[in-house]
Parts: structure tokens; C-alpha cells; sequence
């Protein structure tokens, strides 16, 4: 399932030398350049025309923006009212990667080359015409700072790149981890977490994902195999993942307060021990995303649009359409 590709935690530990700035030995070449390929901007998938029958108006909020899991056509969806926009054909190969605001995507062109870079291009669904480019990202791995103005991947020989929508790119030491809150570059080298050459946290092992909230917190995986939650001032909480989960990178909400944690057709949901807590529940699907304000989560099956309410009382709401991966963001 290409959703489970673009998520799992490049298998774990693979991409742990890569995020840990750690390499494996490899040749030396030259640095991540942009591939100068056009996207197509001929008319995207004809949306349907109305909600779909007993949609709750107003119920809902925000956007989401999903790569259609047949055809891997960039879709979005306006949930308030819940109908589909029209968009233009976004070809790629169903992999996406959104930042938390705005319109802008990176979207995968086809599958890794043998020396692990996965092809991209950045679009803004609302203004298709704009060239916005396209690189290579090791392990298929993209970052987006929180204001959608920047985005960072890795390269040949461990080079991280940190570039700014319609500007130049920086090269960077080491591959990034992600952005602060402040939308600083961050490093997991080892077992800590720089911030340029600063640590601002150290865990009891090897760290191979991390994300800064929203909120300030930063949630960090440990040897893939627990989840570490800091709050930013001294408040540490630690999530032992099931033996099943270990090595897949969650579905972080943005406060770092829960994961999602999709396997095999279904999606595990984990409190990672904020007050109040949610409940550990599973879901069907083979992907899931949160709404912003974290309330609610929406799986798919590949087959239909599953949102359920997890924050007060229990509403499930269905949309046909089959997703691989998806992103909700504010309107």
C-alpha cells in the first residue's frame, strides 16, 4: 500500500542513519538539483457534484486534500458542506506530503531510484500554474515548516536542503529532522535533538522520528520502540509502543497528545498521556489523518472516507472516495 510506504519509518531503522546523522558509507556524488520536469495542468478528476446523501452541513471543518487511491489524482474536498472542488491533474505516484496550513503540496513522481531517492514536486492546488519545482528526496522523506514556506528534505550523501518557496535552497550538515514551532531546522543525531548545533532534548536511545507541536512540544521515537513526549519546559511522558507498531512512524496530532498508527488495514489510535487523554481505540483503514483541532480523525479503506469524532461524543460520517494519503487542513 503506497500510503504505508510514505509513512512507515523508512522501515524502521534504514532511515534511522539517515535522520540520526549517522550514514551508512556511500559513493560521493554531486548534490540534490532540481528535475526539470512540467507538471500536467489539464483539468483534474470531474468532482461530484453535491455532498453525498445525509452529509452533516457545518458539522465539519477545514479541507482535505488527498491523493485518490486508484488513481493517485490529487483530490480536495471543502467538509463544511462536504463537496468536492475542482482541481487540475496532479499525475504522481499517490505519495503526498502537506504542511499543516495553506494549499501548497509536494506530491512523489514515481518510485525511488536505486540509491534511495524518491522523485517530488511541490504544487500549489490553488494556483496550478505556478512552477514551483521539483527535486529528490532520500528515503522519500519531506519536511514542511509550519507556515507552508518552507520545506526541507535530504539528498546524495546525507545533504540535507532547507528551501524557501520561491527561493534558493540552503544546503544543510546533516539530513533534517524537522522544523521548531519557529520554523528553525532540527536534527535527531543520536539520541538527541539539536536545534541548529544546540541539543534542546536527549532521550535513553536511538532517535528515529521527531516533531515539534504546534503547542511547543516534541514528540520523539526512541529505538522504534516507545514514544517520549516532552511539554517543552520539563514534563517528559513516555508510550511503550505495542510489539506490532514498533517501527512505524506515527500519525502525530499537533498538539504530540496522540498517535495514529496504521497496520494491515487498521489504525491503532494511542494517548501518549496529555490531561485529559483520549482513548486507545482501533479504526478500519490503511491511512488516517487528524483534523487541525484535533478532534476528530478520518480514515480510508481505499474504498470510502471514514471521519470519526474522538474528543466528547462518538459521530462517525462517511464520504465515497478511496484515499492513500491524506492531510486536513484549516479552510
Amino acid at each position: 500500500m503506497l500510503v504505508i510506504g510514505a509513512v512507515v519509518v523508512i522501515g524502521g531503522f534504514a532511515a534511522a542513519d539517515a535522520i540520526r546523522g549517522n550514514p551508512r558509507p556511500e559513493r560521493a556524488s554531486t548534490p540534490t538539483v532540481p528535475i526539470q520536469t512540467t507538471p500536467a495542468r489539464l483539468p483534474g478528476p470531474q468532482p461530484q457534484p453535491e455532498a453525498p446523501p445525509g452529509w452533516p452541513e457545518g458539522v465539519l471543518g477545514g479541507v482535505l486534500t488527498f491523493t485518490d487511491a486508484r488513481t493517485c489524482d490529487i483530490r480536495q474536498i471543502g467538509l463544511a458542506g462536504g463537496r468536492e472542488r475542482p482541481l487540475a491533474h496532479f499525475g504522481g505516484d499517490c505519495s503526498l506530503w502537506a504542511p499543516p496550513v495553506g494549499s501548497r503540496v509536494a506530491y512523489g513522481l514515481g518510485p525511488s531510484s536505486q540509491d534511495g531517492l524518491q522523485p517530488f514536486r511541490i504544487a500549489d492546488v490553488a494556483a496550478p500554474n505556478r512552477e514551483l519545482g521539483g527535486y529528490r528526496a532520500l528515503f522519500g522523506v519531506v519536511i514542511w515548516s509550519n507556515d507552508a514556506q518552507r520545506l526541507a528534505w535530504c539528498g546524495r550523501s546525507r545533504v540535507g536542503f532547507d528551501l524557501e518557496i520561491g527561493g534558493p535552497s540552503t544546503r544543510l550538515p546533516r539530513c533534517p529532522a524537522t522544523y521548531t514551532r519557529d520554523n528553525e531546522i532540527a536534527y535527531a543525531v543520536e539520541n538527541q535533538v539539536l536545534v541548529g548545533d544546540r541539543p534542546v532534548f536527549t532521550a535513553d536511545g536511538g532517535i528515529t522520528y521527531a516533531k515539534f507541536g504546534l503547542d511547543g512540544s516534541l514528540a520523539v521515537v526512541v529505538d522504534g520502540e516507545k514514544i517520549e513526549r516532552w511539554d517543552g519546559s520539563a514534563l517528559v511522558t513516555t508510550t511503550n509502543l505495542p510489539r506490532a507498531y514498533q517501527g512505524i512512524t506515527p500519525i502525530l496530532r499537533s498538539d504530540n497528545c496522540a498517535a495514529l498508527l496504521p497496520l494491515r488495514g487498521a489504525v491503532q489510535l494511542l494517548d501518549l498521556g496529555c490531561r485529559p487523554g483520549l482513548p486507545n481505540r482501533s479504526f478500519a483503514g490503511n491511512t488516517a489523518a487528524w483534523s487541525p483541532d484535533g478532534k476528530w480523525i478520518v480514515t480510508s479503506n481505499g474504498v470510502e472516507l471514514e471521519f470519526q469524532r474522538v474528543v466528547g461524543s462518538r459521530l462517525t460520517v462517511t464520504w465515497p472516495a478511496g484515499a492513500a494519503v491524506m492531510a486536513w487542513r484549516p479552510d
